[in-house]
């Protein structure tokens, strides 16, 4: 990983010299979605043209899997916009090294891909905007969320405990934002509506039934490794088969959903918990004052598990946005990955979402006082020098959905005052911090269709 980080680092580098000399779009995104060098060995961009090759051994020896012509990159990113999963595989395999039919063409062109155009009523300005939101993560219950790996569990010095989980808290802020969104007139999706999977198989059936079938099945089509395979099949957990299934099927079928309701942008919802190595003294300093207890030796291990499972506590808040990118060794190996590579290198969609996050990020900060992180996060890429705290950061949902997107992380659950903040979400309450947030994400909705979307 710390091999991986250095080249992230120098790509950093890269896309400031590129920058400054004035290179044209497609290798400033290049820049940003390279996450290792190794990568650049499956594409090639030439003055007229992209070119995406199946393997490094394919560029060598010329033998091309897809490109796109300049004259051609209109049709290309609308077929995007205008076609189903299927179809867009289909018509990236058939591409090759040559031209798009001309009665491809005149079909794509005729294809209404239903833009926003802004109604003329000022009580519904976003009369006719589609707005996709996902709220993150799908835990019904606490025990669901620590399985999950995706829960609040602070400890007082008193010995007081704060809990509740993170997809309660992406849920509410989903709401609060679909019904604001709403009242402008805005045709708003949810991924979804409760507190529970979007995948239509429930998790514990599908582990018990497809578990096996599943990870051969994604060994054989190159979306895990042989290692990774083997360690999934012999030795893994319950909680590492549920970041597999979500990764491999949960992720992908809310992506398939947003990407069917061809939204002109998207919220992906979420909130951060960093862990501080402070903290981990503080466990274990906690840990030893209980068992120097006198008690039943039961209770006291019931007190263990709750503080090993207990969040670490941070001691700086701060925000942070993410769009895709930070593509990393092996992330090109099959096929759909590199339709969505060359989308992205292609498309105005990453720079779309990069102007839509910093909307974001700037009401994040004025609703909640809050500063931008100033630390760098695992397999991302800072973007820019003047945008403060957006990162195209190797996430897979936004590599998944198409367009206009902003994945938000704009608390630190485990920071203290926060986290007594949220925690009212446990009782039933909506949080003002929740409120805040959904506020925030709707004023950059309005601010990046006034800027981007009406002009």
């Amino acid at each position: 990983m710390r091999r991986f980080i250095n080249h992230i680092q120098f790509a950093s580098l890269i896309m400031v010299a590129i920058a400054a000399t004035g290179c044209d779009e497609r290798n400033k995104r290049l820049e940003l979605l390279v996450g290792h060098n190794s990568l650049r060995e499956f594409i090639s961009i030439e003055s007229d043209s992209v070119t995406m090759y199946a393997t490094p051994a394919d560029k060598r020896a010329g033998i091309i899997e897809c490109r796109i012509f300049k004259d051609e990159y209109d049709i290309f990113i609308k077929v995007f916009r205008v076609l189903g999963d299927r179809e867009i595989r289909n018509t990236y395999q058939s591409k090759g090294g040559s031209r798009f039919t001309a009665d491809f063409i005149k079909s794509i062109r005729s294809a209404d891909e239903k833009r926003f155009n802004p109604g003329t009523d000022p009580a519904r300005p976003l009369a006719g905007l589609r707005v996709a939101i996902d709220p993150g993560h799908s835990a019904g219950s606490m025990e669901e969320a620590v399985r999950e790996g995706k829960y609040i569990r602070l400890f007082a010095p008193d010995g007081s405990q704060l809990s509740f989980y993170e997809a309660q808290l992406n849920l509410a802020t989903a709401r609060c934002l679909k019904e604001m969104l709403e009242m402008d007139g805005a045709s708003v999706m949810l991924t979804r509506e409760t507190n529970r999977q979007v995948y239509p198989v429930s998790f514990n059936r599908w582990v018990r039934r497809d578990f096996p079938g599943a990870v051969r099945e994604k060994l054989r089509n190159k979306y895990i490794s042989r290692e990774a395979a083997e360690w999934l099949l012999r030795r893994s957990g319950d909680r590492a088969r549920l970041k597999f299934f979500n990764s491999e099927f949960e992720m992908p079928y809310r992506a398939k959903i947003i990407n069917s309701f061809r939204p002109h942008v998207t919220a992906l919802v979420h909130y951060d918990a960093r862990d501080s190595e402070t903290a981990y003294r503080n466990k274990y300093v906690r840990i030893k004052a209980i068992m120097e207890k006198n008690g039943p030796c039961c209770d006291q291990m019931e007190d263990v598990r709750d503080v090993v499972e207990s969040i670490t506590e941070i001691d700086k808040n701060f925000c942070s946005v993410f769009v895709p990118g930070c593509f990393l060794p092996g992330e090109l190996d099959t096929i759909e990955s590199r339709i969505e590579f060359l989308r992205l290198v292609v498309s105005p969609d990453l720079d779309d979402s990069i102007r839509y996050s910093t909307y974001v990020i700037k009401n994040f900060q004025k609703y909640l006082d809050v500063p931008t992180s100033d630390r760098p996060f695992p397999g991302s890429i800072r973007v820019g020098l003047c945008r403060e705290g957006i990162y195209a950061r190797n996430l897979r949902m936004t590599r998944l959905v198409r367009g206009a997107l902003c994945l938000g992380e704009p608390l630190q659950q485990n920071y203290r005052e926060e986290a007594s903040r949220l925690a009212a979400i446990s009782d039933g309450i909506i949080p003002e911090r929740v409120k805040a947030v959904a506020r925030a994400y709707y004023d950059a909705i309005r601010e990046y269709v006034r800027d981007r979307l009406t002009n």
